[in-house]
């Protein structure tokens, strides 16, 4: 009986995630389940050159090198498969308030033909009618990748 409420218990939490940090661990889970050829990389960094914003190449690590040289943006996730590339964002509370940097971060993706997608949480609340007082559930997360995952591809 125990065993059984903690496991419903644990499914409750996994499905109310809090932190940045839960709700991508839940994205890439998801991904990796649907897309199983598919890597998947956590908070890479994307090297564009500087003015131009050229795509340059992506990195797991920087050297101080590359930061001097390279605008650099960390996006969420990056998924890759056969040299094809998408940029995930996830984009909570602080991008509510549209910023410039959310707007060149999205002109950057677009100048350079790289496909993104971007689950806004603010949106998505007001899409699905959820009150902000109420967390958003790993499944709702998912699902708004998944749609517009199929739209991409």
């Amino acid at each position: 009986m125990n065993n059984k409420f903690n496991q419903v218990k644990n499914h409750k939490i996994n499905q109310n995630p809090k932190t940045d940090g839960e709700k991508l661990a839940g994205l890439e889970k998801f991904i990796h389940k649907i897309m199983p050829y598919w890597s998947v990389i956590v908070e890479p960094f994307i090297l564009f050159t500087k003015g131009e914003d050229e795509f340059v190449s992506w990195e797991t690590f920087l050297t101080q090198s590359m930061v001097e040289k390279y605008l650099i943006h960390p996006p969420d996730l990056l998924l890759i498969d056969n040299g094809k590339m998408i940029i995930l964002e996830l984009d909570g509370k602080i991008h509510d308030i549209k910023t410039e940097k959310t707007d060149k971060r999205n002109k950057r993706c677009e100048l350079n033909n790289i496909p993104y997608i971007v689950v806004n949480e603010a949106d998505l609340r007001v899409k699905l009618d959820i009150p902000k007082t109420r967390p958003l559930t790993q499944d709702q997360i998912n699902n708004a990748f998944h749609a517009q995952l199929i739209k991409l591809l």
